[in-house]
């Protein structure tokens, strides 16, 4: 990554919750064979690395399968609400700025209007997904 980076976007969370083998670990472990571990090294190393930079957090969208308990490989996981929160609480914890676009995105696939118009497989935003999630991303930007 640019070392002159102004603005680092993380945007994450999804994956692991959907088709991740690693285990959910726990709050501030540097065990990076973890999802908790991963995120905690992922910040500290951008924080080291981008000190002037502003480090946002992104949550993940909603999805069909968000309250599954058993991810796309079959393997037990969290509930993706849990992925949502232990990120706001990582941002929390290193007073870094984060969307919540599990709560503000304006996307919930479970709705058939909604899915059909925004985000047609359930998971992926299509182009006027992409548009709303960029309106509501340089908005929140813009507001930092």
């Amino acid at each position: 990554m640019d070392r002159d980076a102004d603005v680092i976007l993380v945007f994450g969370g999804s994956n692991d919750f959907g088709h991740g083998d690693a285990p959910f670990g726990e709050f501030l472990s540097d065990d990076d064979y973890t999802f908790c571990g991963a995120m905690n090294v992922l910040i500290k190393k951008l924080v080291r690395l981008f000190p002037d930079a502003e480090i946002v957090i992104l949550t993940p969208l909603h999805r069909l399968s968000e309250n599954s308990t058993m991810n796309d490989i079959g393997l037990p996981c969290r509930v993706l609400k849990d992925y949502v929160d232990m990120e706001k609480k990582y941002a929390e914890y290193y007073s870094l700025p984060v969307l919540d676009l599990w709560s503000v995105s304006g996307m919930q696939p479970a709705d058939p209007v909604l899915k059909e118009r925004l985000m047609p497989d359930g998971l992926h935003p299509n182009d006027r997904g992409h548009e709303k999630l960029a309106d509501r991303i340089i908005a929140f930007l813009k507001a930092l």
